[in-house]
């Protein structure tokens, strides 16, 4: 007779919560709680049971999946940056995208949440250049994926550079929805330069251009320019922007979505 305790199996709420996991990559305690109807201590005492399993990480707020899936230890950890937040945004602009559409997702934590959160019926196509997108893309098996190619950047996660650029001039969308890092004095701003080319690319090949952004990103610079806020089309963000901006995206005819 075997002494070894053997593991009691998975409840079908634990289950959940793993399958939630390998989609959105962390989910807040308040999230789970609201998801399941039960209370904070409930949730706390299955997250417990599935980390010592070492299937989860819980942190603070949260649980987080164990790293893998395409994900480096820096952007594991910013996507778990105001997880709410981009997940409020990712449903708004999901909510927007027709089953059948073309759409474009930028590099980013908040537009590979968009990936998270389509759904496993989307039939449309999916061009991107965000290696957790692609990642993502290989379980919505309905749709058709278009992967641009380019030098790969650690740090994002993403390909960039001429090839990337030339790639995505051929190809046309009806929605690029794209990250930045900053907004402020009517223009969108983002961490590096270099991805500049890329995003103005992007841009360029969609009929219809969406920034996602939450609102940590308001009133804040970031290093490079992108473009002025008329070069958009659609801002989605979790939370109303301070007066000075509402007012300079009216003025610029961008239509602001405020995810609820």
């Amino acid at each position: 007779m075997s002494t070894a305790r053997e593991e009691a199996p998975l409840t079908p709420r634990q289950r959940t919560i793993l399958d939630e996991l390998g989609r959105r990559g962390f989910i807040s305690t308040t999230d789970l709680a609201e998801t399941f109807a039960v209370s904070d201590m409930t949730v706390r005492r299955d997250t417990r049971v599935l980390s010592k399993l070492g299937l989860v990480r819980v942190v603070h707020g949260g649980v987080s999946a164990i790293q893998g899936h395409g994900q480096n230890a820096d952007f594991a950890a910013r996507v778990r940056e105001d997880a709410d937040g981009k997940l409020r945004v990712a449903r708004a602009c999901v909510s927007m995208i027709g089953e059948r559409d073309a759409i474009i997702l930028d590099a980013g934590t908040t537009t590979y949440q968009i990936a998270q959160e389509l759904p496993s019926t989307f039939t449309g196509t999916i061009i991107t250049h965000s290696a957790p997108a692609i990642q993502r893309c290989l379980q919505l098996t309905a749709a058709r994926t278009i992967c641009l190619g380019g030098e790969l950047l650690l740090d994002s996660q993403a390909f960039n550079g001429p090839m990337t650029v030339t790639a995505a001039a051929g190809l046309r969308a009806k929605t690029a929805f794209i990250g930045v890092s900053g907004i402020h004095d009517e223009a969108y701003y983002i961490e590096r330069d270099v991805e500049r080319a890329t995003k103005i690319a992007l841009m360029n090949s969609a009929e219809q251009v969406v920034v996602v952004a939450t609102h940590q990103k308001m009133l804040r610079y970031a290093l490079a320019r992108l473009a002025a806020f008329d070069a958009v089309d659609v801002l989605v963000t979790d939370a109303p922007p301070p007066r000075e901006i509402e007012t300079a995206l009216r003025a610029a005819d961008v239509k602001l979505v405020v995810a609820a």
